[in-house]
Formats: C-alpha cells, structure tokens, sequence
C-alpha cells in the first residue's frame, strides 16, 4: 500500500478491519507494526496502554472506491470491445457478400433490389450505437478495399448523416440504397486501374472517372425504383462550385442524396490506406472535411456531420507524438484538430502546446 492515501484517528475512534499506516509506538516500544490490520483485540490493548493520542491508518474506503472504479472501468471497455468486433465482422461479412453481389451484377447488367434492400437493412441495423461505427471507421476506413467495404462505410455514414439533417424513413432508405451503389461502376473498369498502387496518370484517372455515369446507367433501369437513387449514384463527385464530375454541376443543381454521400465518400477514404496513399491521422480528417465544406462540399451538411462525429471524439483515447496517453474531454469546432486533452490530472490544451499533435487514435 505504498501509494495509497493514508488518514488520522484518535484511538476512540479506531475501528476492526483498519490498517496501521505508520509503526504505533509507546515510550519507544513498538506496540503495533505497520501494516497490521485492526482486530478487536488490538482495539483494547490500545486503549489500555494508550490513554490519549492519535494513529495513522490507510484510508481504505477511497482506495476500495478506486478498485471499483477501476473495476467497472474494465467492465465497461471490455463491453465497448465486443460491440466493436460485432459491428467489424457484420460490416466484414457484409463487403463479402456484397462483392459477390456486385460482380454478379456486373455480369448481368442488371441489378436485384431485393439484395440491395437486404444489404441496407443489415447495415442500418449496426447503426445503434452509432459511436461503434464511426470509431471502426476512424481507426481503419475501408482499408485498400476501395468498393466493397467502402460501399458499406459510405452506406452507414450516409444513413448516420440523413438521420441527423431529418430525413424521413424512405428517403432515408433511399439514400442507402444510393450508397451503397455509389462506386458500383467501379467493377465495369479495368481492376489494373483500380487497384493500382501508385497515382494515376490523367489517361486512367479519366477512365476511373467513367464509374458515376456507368453507375448511374445501370440504376436508372431498375423497374419501378425512385429516380433519386440513380442521382446519388451520378453525382456524388459532384462539387458545390462546379470542380466535379461528370457533369460539373453546381448548388442546387446537385441532388441532396449526392451531397450526403460526398462527404461520407471522403471521410471514409481520408480515414482509409490505398495503394497510393497512407490514411490521415484522425483529426487531420476532420480539419479535410471541414475545409471541403468552404465551397466543395455542402456547407450546411458539413457543419451537422462534424458537430455530431466530434462529440463522438469526447472521452476517447489517443496517443500523442510524444508517445503520451491522454483522454480527450473537450473539442472546439472551430480548431477541430486541436482539442483539450487529460492526462492523468493534468490538462493538455494542443491550441497552446504548439509542439504537440495527436498521432493516432486508440482502441
């Protein structure tokens, strides 16, 4: 109990199952080691040879309430564990078989809305808590996986933000039925192009380019399904002032599921390692979004997005470029890559401490 918090007592008021903190002595005999732990017996030999006169104890009660704490801490992280890899193997099992799906597809040019509509369903119902999604994708986006998986995290994102601008059930089921085919066209290209490790020179970025309208013919041939779904499909590299493609729309020209989709796209492969590029830190992803909605992607959609994914941020673990541990307790839009930090007992303001950045998040 070296470290432990330790308190003073008359000898009235020592009590059994106390701990001596400090040797008793009387008239330079030892009457009772540290350590030892109060019994009855103890209690009267002290009151016989001591009239008058205090002890120290351990001040058990706030180190027992620490072990709980600590306790149910644990409890609580091994809970957030196990939703984690639930949600991680459903998202897992789902890119599986929606790559099986997508290839069937593009075999047949035709597309079964009744598989889309399943998919959509799965991955709607991970969406509570929606915290677990949105940590799984800050830690590792789709990966290199830049159709399947990412179809699912740009699905979920997507559900996430149509929730929090209030769209209603069905334009919501819409969107992520949007999402889901958003990249489809990607598997009518060459997979050399795709899944090339390097940059692509302007020949194949152009090619690449091709995917939205490849999707987009193929959506707008299913039987009887509402044309906004083949919009998302078309225009989600659309750009608010007109640097997008293929059609280089503008504002309001741009549909609102294209929108919402924009930007779970880009927050999913900045929080993603390609062939050709490494995943930014975490809240270098955060400052992208936010300055892509100063004329690229929606402002309005942004601000909600960033309000709601940032409160996810409070409370989380991270790991400084020190090597530090800290927690982070308060996050300032504003400068959204520079939150308030703990440590131990100590803040870490990183608008201040100019030196420091965060590195990475921590599961």
């Amino acid at each position: 109990m070296m470290n432990a918090k330790t308190r003073i007592v008359s000898i009235n008021n020592v009590e059994k199952g106390m701990v001596i903190a400090k040797d008793v002595e009387e008239n330079g005999k030892l009457l009772l080691k540290k350590d030892s732990t109060v019994t009855e017996l103890i209690i009267e030999k002290l009151k016989t040879v001591i009239f008058v006169g205090n002890i120290e104890i351990y001040d058990l009660k706030e180190e027992n309430e620490k072990l709980e704490e600590k306790k149910e801490n644990s409890v609580l992280q091994n809970k957030k564990q196990e939703e984690y890899n639930k949600v991680d193997e459903e998202f897992k099992l789902i890119s599986s078989k929606l790559h099986a799906t997508f290839l069937q597809i593009a075999n047949q040019d035709t597309v079964c809305m009744d598989e889309v509509r399943a998919f959509s369903k799965r991955i709607q119902n991970e969406l509570n808590p929606s915290n677990i999604v949105i940590k799984n994708i800050v830690l590792h986006g789709s990966g290199t996986d830049s159709i399947y998986r990412h179809a699912v995290n740009v699905a979920a994102l997507s559900a996430l933000l149509g929730k929090w601008v209030g769209l209603e059930n069905t334009q919501l089921n819409l969107l992520v039925y949007s999402a889901i085919l958003h990249d489809f066209g990607k598997t009518k290209i060459n997979d050399e192009i795709i899944s090339k490790n390097d940059c692509l020179n302007s020949k194949e970025f152009n090619v690449v380019k091709t995917h939205a309208q490849i999707g987009y013919n193929i959506a707008k041939e299913i039987p009887f399904l509402d044309k906004s779904v083949s919009y998302g499909v078309l225009m989600h590299h659309e750009r608010e002032d007109g640097s997008g493609y293929p059609l280089g729309l503008k504002g309001d020209s741009i549909h609102k599921f294209a929108k919402i989709i924009a930007i779970a796209d880009v927050f999913d492969a900045i929080n993603s390692n390609r062939g050709y590029k490494d995943k930014k830190p975490p809240f270098e992803a955060l400052q992208i979004v936010k300055s892509e909605g100063l004329g690229k992607l929606n402002y309005e959609y942004v601000k909600v997005f960033l309000e709601h994914v940032s409160n996810y941020y409070m409370g989380e673990k991270v790991l400084l470029n020190t090597g530090e541990k800290c927690k982070i307790i308060q996050m300032n839009l504003n400068n959204i890559d520079k939150p308030l930090l703990l440590k131990g007992d100590n803040f870490i303001d990183l608008e201040k401490e100019k030196h420091l950045h965060i590195k990475e998040m921590l599961l």
